[in-house]
């Protein structure tokens, strides 16, 4: 991606005054305490026109100014990465969609799963229930001994994993889109088994590197834990998304940490069809199926929302009419939320990537920051030319 200059703002097909529209909203949300910590970043044809951060790395009064390097919990985020991981084995003839989970998860049994598919888990319409895993493991584990995890396998993700191959089905694969961040163990355990790697490991080589994504980690190393984001204890998911276990979480659904540059890298890599600084790592065909509606008729209901069309592709969620995240964004624009503040959006009809992490303070409502929405409509007004 290059840095804007004033000699491509005619490149980007951005106005001056809407980037400085752009810098004064999101400082606004900081000085308006909407939240402490903010890093965005918005692009347009590659081009950076915005990468900014406002406020302070923690809530300590002498807390020290926060840095564009600033590293937040990707969260959910982190099933783009899993998604994409589980297309490029696909890519290499060792996964197939349309295979059921239990030709690579033989343990995956019970009354209907093997019609459990793999494109079920990446469109989260398996009709596995994360409460009813839940339970399963916890009185699974309280009448038998787990086995003990492979040595490339995390053992707290194998204990989890293991608690739910044989919980029953919630409702008939393929008729409701119940997100569910179970299914996407699975398909990191998936990676595991078809590629002979431990999940992050192969993340990081196959994705990471090629993309120059330095900034991103499953466990955190300890010489980069001074730029992770603090929060308050009353502030979303703060509970568990600084502890030790999270830090060193190697959670195909939630586990990764990033800046809000490398992320962009990454959805900038989408919107260049697979390819980014010379290095393909899918074909535009896979970007294609990954980015289009795979599940047109399915319903979903999340929370208090309730979409008649749930529009989700392969770990993207499509905007189709749901508008999620800004108010003009295309209906061929996809995202994806994370919990307690990170958004990524890549629009290929405006041809933009933004990126907005931030802080939640009001822990009622994680996931869903309408300020998030705020930002990515001064973005995209910015524009001036289609």
């Amino acid at each position: 991606m290059k840095k804007l200059s004033l000699s491509s703002l005619e490149q980007a097909g951005v106005s001056a005054c809407g980037v400085q529209r752009i810098q004064t909203a999101a400082a606004q949300m900081v000085k308006d305490n909407i939240t402490p910590a903010q890093v965005i970043v918005a692009a347009r044809r590659g081009i950076v026109i915005v990468h900014q951060a406002n406020g302070t790395l923690g809530p300590e009064p002498d807390a020290a100014e926060l840095a564009v390097d600033a590293l937040f919990p990707l969260c959910s985020i982190t099933k783009l990465f899993t998604a994409t991981a589980v297309m490029m084995l696909v890519e290499q003839g060792k996964i197939g969609l349309n295979r059921p989970v239990s030709d690579y998860i033989p343990e995956f049994t019970g009354e209907g799963k093997t019609k459990v598919c793999v494109h079920h888990l990446l469109t989260h319409t398996s009709g596995l229930d994360v409460e009813v895993i839940r339970l399963n493991g916890t009185a699974k584990l309280a009448k038998e001994e787990f086995p003990a995890s492979e040595p490339n396998q995390d053992p707290e993700i194998h204990q989890y994993l293991y608690g739910g191959y044989d919980a029953p089905l919630s409702f008939e694969p393929g008729t409701v889109m119940s997100y569910c961040g179970y299914g996407y163990e699975l398909l990191g355990e998936i990676i595991r088994r078809t590629s002979g790697q431990a999940y992050d490991e192969f993340v990081k080589e196959s994705i990471f590197e090629p993309l120059g994504m330095e900034n991103t980690y499953y466990r955190v190393p300890q010489e980069a834990r001074s730029r992770v984001v603090r929060r308050i204890p009353e502030a979303a998911c703060a509970e568990w998304i600084e502890t030790e276990d999270q830090l060193n979480s190697v959670s195909a659904g939630s586990g990764a940490y990033s800046t809000a540059l490398d992320l962009a890298v990454f959805g900038q890599m989408f919107l260049n069809g697979g390819i980014y600084n010379g290095t393909r790592l899918l074909s535009p065909v896979t970007v294609k199926e990954m980015t289009r509606n795979q599940i047109p008729g399915v319903s979903s209901q999340y929370r208090d929302e309730v979409f008649p069309e749930a529009y989700w592709g392969y770990g993207w969620a499509i905007n189709g009419t749901k508008r999620d995240g800004g108010d003009l964004f295309s209906p061929e624009a996809y995202s994806h939320w994370g919990a307690a503040g990170p958004f990524l959006c890549v629009d290929p009809v405006f041809q933009t990537v933004t990126v907005h992490f931030s802080v939640e303070l009001d822990h009622r409502k994680p996931f869903k920051n309408m300020y998030v929405d705020y930002f990515n409509n001064t973005v995209l007004a910015a524009i001036t030319d289609l």
